[in-house]
């Protein structure tokens, strides 16, 4: 067979001589947000951006805490130490957290969807800011404005050091003025901290959700490590389909703001009427509050706390910290008592403080030796002890040369 004859027959079967034919790959098919989730198209004096809007009642439970304070806010401004917060309404408060681009932050960093929240008549008012594409971003930066018109502070988790300075910068590249410039700011991940850092291995907002609000989230929630690379995929191949469950992600992020608002409003504003199990938490709520000028408060947190410990040692806490607080105030006669209970749990700030108090205070220094011969024998039996034997021993030999002396 002569090779034109084998180049019709090869042709007849559909086999192109000398053309290489691309492979066709499955091209899948572009899915818009708007067909994903029902958000709207919103108007801004730059553009229209995409925006889902969402209202829960006042009584709504996130998990188990209502987003709505029971009580004034009053405790809460004391301890942002900006007390003109206490005149302001609770519509001027802002719920706000961002998902970015990019973890680390940086001028390359674009928050590409902002949940923010505010109170409105009886309802708590969210908008979910979407960037379609990062061409919409001045669009964006103006909505948010319009949205939060008014405000007297922002409240965030961790935004301090990650959201406002993304926004900020973002503000100042799009050619505007940040909002949030110099705008009071309540971070509640410093506050969460304070409470529950001694008891929960992790204070961040999953971890505060699960233990404290009660909440757990559904199956369309996105890690927030993932939330960067689903954009990106989302910018190179159009399919938004996967963004859902960042938006489930964004929403519960911003009512968790709300709900730990609600929370440490009730909290600081009445300290004595908060019901918790944990004595460390009773503890810690009481050690905020004498840092922040409550000493009768305080007080009564860390008698709650000695009360509510389960064990002698989980007792010691509440009884040193009490003790504590009335020694600075020169009250005595009312940490005496908490030391020596202290020191039967075998306590050795508790030997040590009641040593030093009748060697300088009182006078009696057989009592003096005697404690300090107490927290020797103690460290005898307890050689991994933190505390320095070495200043035990040289209270000794100085109290012992003193009672000599007398003894002379």
């Amino acid at each position: 067979m002569d090779f034109e004859s084998l180049s019709e027959k090869l042709r007849r079967m559909g086999v192109q001589i000398g053309v290489q034919k691309p492979l066709e790959t499955p091209r899948q098919a572009r899915t818009p947000i708007e067909t994903v989730v029902p958000g709207r198209e919103y108007q801004t004096n730059f553009g229209s951006l995409f925006s889902l809007g969402h209202s829960y009642p006042q009584n709504y439970l996130h998990g188990r805490q209502p987003v709505l304070p029971q009580h004034p806010i009053y405790g809460l401004a004391r301890w942002s130490r900006v007390p003109e917060l206490e005149q302001k309404n609770l519509d001027q408060f802002i719920f706000l957290d961002t998902e970015t681009t990019g973890l680390s932050g940086g001028t390359g960093t674009m928050a590409f969807m902002v949940g923010v929240a505010r109170f409105r008549g009886e309802s708590l008012a969210m908008e979910q800011f979407f960037l379609r594409s990062p061409a919409e971003e001045a669009a964006l930066l103006a909505g948010l404005e319009e949205f939060c018109d008014g405000m007297a502070a922002v409240v965030t988790y961790n935004g301090k050091s990650f959201d406002i300075p993304i926004l900020n910068t973002r503000y100042i590249l799009q050619g505007f003025t940040s909002p949030f410039e110099d705008l009071p700011h309540l971070d509640l991940l410093h506050l969460t901290r304070r409470i529950w850092r001694a008891r929960l291995e992790q204070c961040n907002l999953g971890n505060i959700e699960q233990q404290i609000l009660q909440l757990q989230r559904d199956g369309d929630e996105v890690p927030g490590y993932l939330v960067p690379e689903y954009y990106a995929q989302y910018l190179r191949d159009g399919n938004a389909e996967p963004l859902r469950g960042i938006f489930y992600h964004n929403e519960q992020d911003v009512l968790s703001l709300a709900a730990l608002f609600a929370l440490f409003a009730d909290m600081l504003e009445a300290p004595t009427a908060w019901e918790t199990p944990s004595s460390q938490d009773l503890t810690a709520l009481g050690r905020l509050l004498e840092h922040m000028g409550e000493v009768d408060g305080a007080v009564n947190l860390y008698q709650r706390g000695a009360q509510a410990a389960e064990s002698a040692r989980t007792k010691l806490e509440p009884l040193l910290a009490q003790a504590k607080l009335h020694k600075r105030h020169g009250e005595y006669n009312r940490a005496l008592p908490l030391w020596e209970q202290a020191a039967t749990n075998g306590s050795l700030e508790a030997l040590e403080e009641l040593a030093k108090y009748y060697e300088h205070n009182a006078r009696q220094l057989e009592k003096a030796l005697a404690y300090t011969n107490q927290a020797l024998r103690l460290l005898e039996t307890n050689p991994d002890s933190i505390v320095s034997i070495r200043d035990f021993l040289h209270r000794q030999k100085r109290l012992a040369a003193k009672l000599q002396r007398r003894q002379a």
